[in-house]
């Protein structure tokens, strides 16, 4: 089933959405011995530029595949819609790949018409090659469910009743949902770091800490600070991880190799 990841923006959904890719490819690969050659069990594309046609989402897919030629001047850049259409190799290359799911980020891009136009492409990888689509995006879930609607997914009666309605002279009215319209949904939030949930925020900052490879970095470097963390980044995980990685750098040039409430504050102030 497709999923969708929504939430205000600078609260990690690109990296949630890699994350997903990941465990997923690791999934598959373990439940096949290892990584297969020729397969592609996981798609990652953001949403075009210019997604007015189907054909710009398609050269999204063909780019991460390695069907089309990158650009090489910018006379082909500015004659991009005049690409080909590439939906055949495209769907042929995930179909043998063995592809089973595509991540699609940045949703908020498209506007709902344009969302419309794309979604029977999207069903199409879904219904016929068994490919699952997550979309990410700030706003995702209210586009996709209106662009549900503008696709006709509300509007659908059964024959026998349409043509019932119509005898009656009486406007058809709308069916219930389908289940494609309503999407689980994975919403992200600010990370909490209130008398409710003293737990969270740290968890996220001990995985910094696990990850960072400074040399001298102390046990708990970010965790004793989280409080002032917190108040500095309001708990979006965006900020916090552009003040960790700064404050990371910083550390390796003046050579101390560990982050302190100095780097910290020479950090945000780097950061302004």
């Amino acid at each position: 089933m497709d999923h969708v990841i929504d939430g205000p923006a600078g609260t990690g959904k690109t990296c949630l959405l890699r994350a997903v890719g990941r465990a997923a490819q690791q999934e598959i690969e373990a439940g096949t011995g290892g990584r297969q050659q020729n397969t592609i069990p996981v798609v990652h594309i953001t949403t075009p530029a210019d997604p007015e046609l189907k054909v710009n989402w398609v050269w999204e897919i063909a780019s991460y595949l390695g069907l089309n030629p990158e650009p090489k001047s910018l006379a082909e850049v500015l004659e991009m819609r005049r690409h080909q259409d590439l939906t055949l190799p495209v769907n042929y290359v995930l179909e043998t790949a063995q592809t089973r799911l595509l991540l699609i980020d940045d949703i908020d891009r498209a506007t709902v018409q344009q969302l419309a136009n794309v979604l029977p492409y999207c069903d199409y990888l879904r219904d016929k090659l068994g490919i699952s689509l997550v979309f990410c995006g700030t706003g995702a879930s209210h586009l996709l469910h209106q662009a549900r609607i503008l696709a006709g997914d509300w509007t659908r009666v059964s024959q026998e009743n349409q043509t019932r309605l119509e005898q009656s002279g009486r406007p058809a009215a709308p069916a219930p949902p389908s289940p494609s319209v309503l999407l689980p949904v994975i919403w992200l939030h600010p990370l909490p770091l209130n008398a409710g949930d003293q737990k969270t925020f740290r968890e996220v900052l001990t995985g910094f800490e696990a990850d960072l490879s400074l040399y001298r970095l102390e046990e708990h470097a970010l965790s004793k600070h989280a409080v002032e963390l917190h108040r500095r980044t309001g708990g979006y995980f965006k900020a916090l991880a552009y003040l960790v990685s700064t404050a990371a750098v910083l550390a390796i040039r003046t050579g101390s190799e560990n982050i302190t409430i100095k780097e910290i504050n020479a950090a945000i102030a780097q950061l302004g």
